[in-house]
């Protein structure tokens, strides 16, 4: 019995240890697929004469920095397999979204493409709408001048 028991609790440790593995794995193919299919985009708005922007650019660059940060030396050839095979296949779905002579087929190619950046969206903290608002106010308006017109008043 003792054989068994040594068995089963090693088996329960390698389960365990597979399952904590898991959640970095799975954020870093999601990270590499991301990064790959902004890539695409970007490079799909150069090709198309539009310009990409500049929120498209940054949440790309922060996301090649947290997928430097989980590179290791041994998962660096694949995890740029990954990058490349994403980017191809959305570059993919963006041609036929643009290209495509079948309505339905590139409605659904531009749909499919817009769901997968949207999965993209929910890996980086999004700035709060209202600091948003306020910075496409400029900086003569806001409470910042009031502020400090009030601080003098109430001395």
């Amino acid at each position: 019995m003792g054989v068994l028991k040594t068995l089963g609790f090693a088996a329960f440790i390698t389960c365990l240890a597979t399952t904590a593995a898991k959640p970095e794995d799975d954020l870093l193919r999601r990270v590499t697929d991301c990064v790959g299919r902004l890539s695409a985009q970007i490079e799909h708005h150069w090709l198309m004469s539009d310009q990409p922007t500049e929120q498209m650019q940054t949440q790309r660059a922060h996301l090649v920095d947290i997928l430097d940060t989980l590179i290791t030396p041994d998962t660096a050839t694949r995890v740029l397999a990954k990058r490349i095979d994403a980017k191809m296949a959305h570059a993919s779905l963006l041609t036929q979204a643009a290209f495509s002579e079948d309505e339905r087929r590139a409605g659904w190619a531009e749909k499919r493409a817009e769901q997968e950046l949207a999965q993209c969206d929910t890996i980086l903290l999004q700035p709060a709408r209202e600091s948003l608002a306020m910075a496409a106010q400029g900086p003569d308006s806001g409470p910042g001048p009031v502020n400090q017109q009030a601080w003098p008043a109430s001395q």
